[in-house]
C-alpha cells in the first residue's frame, strides 16, 4: 500500500503542522508490530526531530541506518528485543533487504516518506520507493503535508 496522507489544518492550532505530523505519525506507528521508518533529507531536522518525538513517545529505539549499517549486520539488528525506528536512505537497499528477510514473517512494516528538502522524486528514489513496495511495506506518502511548506 502506498497512500498519500493529508493533515488538514487546525484552527487554533498552537503545534502547528509538525505538531500534526507527529500526532498523525504516532497514532499510524501503534497499527504496526514491525519495523518503522523514515526516508528523510539528512538535512531536514525539523522532520527527524517531529518523528524522533513520535517514535520515543511509544517507546521506540530510534536509529540512524546510515551509521547502523556500517556497525551491526542487518541479520543481527532484525533480531534485536524492542521496537525500532529506523531512519533510511537510498543508498540502503541492499543492507534493508538482508534485514527485512531477517525479520519475523508476518511482521508489518512501515515506511514514512518526506519529499522535503531535496528529497523529492528523482529516478534513484522512485527506484527506492519500488523497493518497499516489492517487499510490502506499506508507505505513507507525506507529500501533501509537505507541500504546505514548499
Amino acid at each position: 500500500m502506498w497512500n498519500s496522507v493529508y493533515l488538514p489544518r487546525e484552527a487554533n492550532d498552537p503545534g502547528g503542522r509538525e505538531k500534526r505530523i507527529e500526532r498523525f505519525a504516532a497514532e499510524k506507528m501503534r497499527e504496526y508490530d514491525g519495523t518503522v521508518f523514515l526516508c528523510v533529507s539528512p538535512v531536514d531536522k525539523e522532520r527527524k526531530n517531529t518523528f524522533c518525538q513520535a517514535a520515543a513517545l511509544l517507546g521506540y529505539t530510534v536509529l540512524d541506518g546510515r551509521t547502523v549499517c556500517i556497525q551491526i549486520p542487518a541479520r543481527e539488528l532484525a533480531k534485536e528485543p524492542g521496537r525500532q525506528f529506523l531512519f533510511v536512505h537510498h543508498s540502503m537497499s541492499e543492507y534493508l533487504g538482508d534485514y527485512l528477510d531477517a525479520c519475523p514473517d508476518g511482521a508489518r512494516h512501515l515506511l514514512f516518506y518526506s519529499r522535503r528538502r531535496g528529497n523529492g522524486p528523482s529516478p534513484h528514489m522512485s527506484g527506492f520507493m519500488d523497493f518497499w513496495v516489492e517487499r510490502g511495506v506499506d508507505i505513507l506518502d507525506l507529500g501533501d503535508a509537505d507541500r504546505e511548506v514548499e
